[in-house]
Formats: C-alpha cells, sequence, structure tokens
C-alpha cells in the first residue's frame, strides 16, 4: 500500500474538492477560491464583494426622496396635505383597509345619527386603526343632550355607537330664551317642538338646578299642579309661583311645601283665582298678605272714602 494519504479517506483532505475537466482523470485540483490559512475559509477578494447588488440606487432613490420631501415641507404642501387628508398615519392606516366606512348608531330618539357621528368627531379622514375608543366616548358625552355613551370597533373598517339621550324634564327660561333640561338640570336644547310645552317651567338665574325640587314641591299638591304656568327661582333663594289666571304667590324659603299647602286651602275656601287679586305672600308664618289689581284697589280706596266720617277741622 502507498505511503500516501487517500484524500478521500484521510482526515485532513480539503474541505471540498472538485474535478476539473481540463485535468487527466484521476488527477485531482484544488478550488481556485482562496482558503483562510486561519479558518479555512473562503477569503474576500475585494471590499466590493461584501455591498450587496443595487445600494447605490437605492441610496441615489433616498436621496432624491429626502430632497422631494423637503422641497414640499418648506413649500407648504404637507401641510395642505395633511388638512385635506389627515396625518399620514391615519392616510397610512387608510391605504392598507383599515379606514371607517361604516359606522352603526343605536339609542337615538331626538338625536340622527349624523349628528352623533358628527359629534363623536368621525369622518371621512378617520382610521379604524388609529380611532381611540375613550377619547370618542367623551366627546360623545360632551354632547348635552347624550347621558352615555359606548362606542366598539369592528375590523377592518366599522365602528359602532350606542348612545343614551337625556330626557327632556322640565323648561327653563333665561334672558328671554327657553331651553328644554333634563332631570339634573343640564340644558339639552333650545325649545322648537309644541310637544314639551307642559313640561314644568323654572325662570331664573339657577332655576335649572330646581327643576327637580320644583316638580317635587307641585306634585304636593295635584290640584293646584294645572293651575301653575311657571316658578320664578327669586334671588337663588325662594319660589315664586305664577299662576295661569296671573296670580303670583310667593313662597317662604323654609318649608315652601307647608306654606303651598295652606294655599291651596285658601283657595279651596275663598277661591282666591276669582278674585280681583294680583298678589298672595306666604312668606310669613302669622299671617297671609294680599295685593289687590290697580282696578279694584282704586274702587277700594274709594269704598273705604265713603264709609269714613267727613273730617271737621277745630274751629279757628
Amino acid at each position: 500500500m502507498s505511503a500516501l494519504a487517500d484524500p478521500f479517506t484521510s482526515p485532513y483532505a480539503a474541505p471540498r474538492v472538485v474535478r476539473s475537466g481540463a485535468l487527466g482523470g484521476g488527477v485531482f485540483a484544488r478550488p481556485k477560491t482562496k482558503l483562510s490559512p486561519r479558518h479555512g475559509t473562503p477569503a474576500m477578494g475585494s471590499t466590493a464583494s461584501r455591498v450587496p447588488r443595487f445600494t447605490g440606487t437605492f441610496l441615489l432613490a433616498a436621496l432624491f426622496l429626502a430632497v422631494g420631501c423637503f422641497g414640499v415641507w418648506r413649500g407648504g404642501e404637507l401641510d395642505a396635505f395633511l388638512v385635506q387628508n389627515g396625518s399620514i398615519q391615519e392616510v397610512l392606516a387608510r391605504a392598507a383597509g383599515l379606514g371607517i366606512t361604516s359606522v352603526e348608531v343605536s339609542g337615538v330618539s331626538r338625536l340622527t345619527a349624523a349628528e352623533v357621528v358628527a359629534a363623536a368627531g368621525i369622518d371621512a379622514k378617520s382610521s379604524l386603526l388609529f380611532a381611540d375608543v375613550e377619547a370618542l366616548r367623551e366627546r360623545l358625552k360632551a354632547n348635552p343632550m347624550i347621558a352615555e355613551a359606548s362606542v366598539r370597533k369592528l375590523y377592518p373598517n366599522a365602528l359602532t355607537i350606542s348612545v343614551t339621550e337625556r330626557q327632556p324634564f322640565a323648561l327653563w327660561q333665561k334672558d328671554g330664551e327657553v331651553s328644554l333640561v333634563a332631570v339634573d338640570g343640564t340644558p339639552i336644547d333650545a325649545l322648537r317642538d309644541e310637544r314639551y310645552v307642559d313640561l314644568p317651567l323654572v325662570v331664573g338665574e339657577g332655576a335649572n338646578t330646581k327643576v327637580k325640587e320644583f316638580a317635587a314641591l307641585l306634585d304636593t299638591q295635584p290640584v293646584l299642579k294645572p293651575l301653575v304656568r311657571a316658578g320664578n327661582w327669586i334671588s337663588r333663594r325662594h319660589w315664586e309661583l305664577e299662576l295661569k289666571s296671573g296670580l303670583m304667590v310667593k313662597l317662604p324659603e323654609a318649608d315652601p311645601a307647608a306654606a303651598l299647602s295652606r294655599f291651596a286651602g285658601l283657595m279651596r275656601d275663598y277661591k282666591l283665582t276669582e278674585k280681583a287679586l294680583i298678589l298672595v305672600d306666604l312668606r310669613l308664618a302669622d299671617r297671609v298678605i294680599f295685593r289687590l289689581t290697580q282696578e279694584a284697589g282704586a274702587e277700594r280706596d274709594e269704598e273705604m272714602k265713603k264709609r269714613l266720617p267727613p273730617f271737621r277741622g277745630e274751629p279757628g
């Protein structure tokens, strides 16, 4: 056996041996690739071989893109684009199919679906991906006609909104303007619908915060309730009732319900609405003060003059 090592069985053979067609049979040549003397790996011939293809093209394109973007920004065109189309992230989200194309609204009776969508701030520039559900909910609740709201995303491009409207509880007149208010006194909307003209009417600064209290006061006297046109909240202290007949009834600050019960007794016993009265003052616990109309007062003064004896002065 030859003492030379067999190139196929020797543990020190080259990692890869290829047959060269230019050489004779049985003759093996080493590959042309240079091997690293240290690691036995192919040595890199030059730095250029480490750079990916088309790198220069990509860098040049990036340079032109950067220059173009800078020009757009300096020319103000970017601002116009953002105003028209929304933020860049919204544009990209819509381009990816995540725009809001469907909004389902439930729970409305006085509001329209379009008004709810507008109150939420949703428009064609919005995207479902970047829609902040909590922010949408807070914007909806900022509308005085919406008491509660819930918002839900349905990917890829749908949104559902459920609202609870504030129900008109009373009417509030201030500075000549009449508004619908909720039970907590929150102004809802201007009075535009005749369906609500029979609601309790309160007048004056801060009277809207007392509508629940005023309604409860009238409920203590069901017979009087239909006769009351409005409740004037005087100096933020006490109620003055205006009856449909024109009669004014002043109630005390303390225990107005007891005074109203007292007035109900007077109405029943003396039929005060049929008298020539313009005011009944019940603010004093031990007396009732009546004020006649101007005509009735003049007649009463004449009648009193007739009843008095003629005045005779002392002889001079």
